[in-house]
């Protein structure tokens, strides 16, 4: 009977296990939305709150401020944003004229009318939309290395 119970944890785990391998391929959307854009390195601690057009949040530890349809900020906070990932909405109030890091905001949770948990943002880095071409490179670079990396397909004449 103890013999059973070990093997059958030991399929479960096994399954479990190949589940988390597959998810692991697949690309977070921080990594495909993060694949639009070049990072410049260039750091504000604040940003003029006018000039903000739209936010994306990608998950519980960053958010990216649009400014043009060219250039964004990037926030990564200097913890995790319990939830945040999954609303994907915050609620802000802008003091002293400019959004800063260290500055609060809170997660909004559609369909409750209290707040969820207060947050802070991180330093904003400024990144620039790449050209539909050069994304187009980059993938088929990458499709490229990834398939010199499998090497010769199976079954294939050597």
């Amino acid at each position: 009977m103890i013999k059973q119970m070990i093997l059958g944890t030991a399929a479960v785990m096994l399954v479990a296990g190949n589940v988390v391998a597959k998810d692991a391929d697949k690309p977070t959307r921080f990594e495909k939305t993060m694949a639009k854009y070049e990072r410049t390195g260039k750091i504000k601690n604040c940003l003029n709150p006018i000039r903000l057009n739209h936010s994306n949040v990608l998950d519980d530890f960053n958010i990216i401020f649009e400014v043009s349809p060219k250039q964004a900020y990037l926030t990564t906070l200097p913890r995790k944003c319990h939830r945040l990932g999954f609303h994907r909405a915050i609620s802000y109030t802008v003091r002293g004229g400019q959004l800063c890091s260290q500055d609060t905001f809170r997660v909004f949770e559609s369909g409750n009318p209290m707040l969820g948990p207060t947050c802070f943002f991180g330093k904003f880095e400024k990144i620039i939309k790449k050209s539909r071409e050069q994304i187009a490179k980059e993938k088929a670079a990458q499709e490229a290395a990834k398939g010199a990396a499998e090497g010769p397909a199976e079954g294939a004449a050597e």
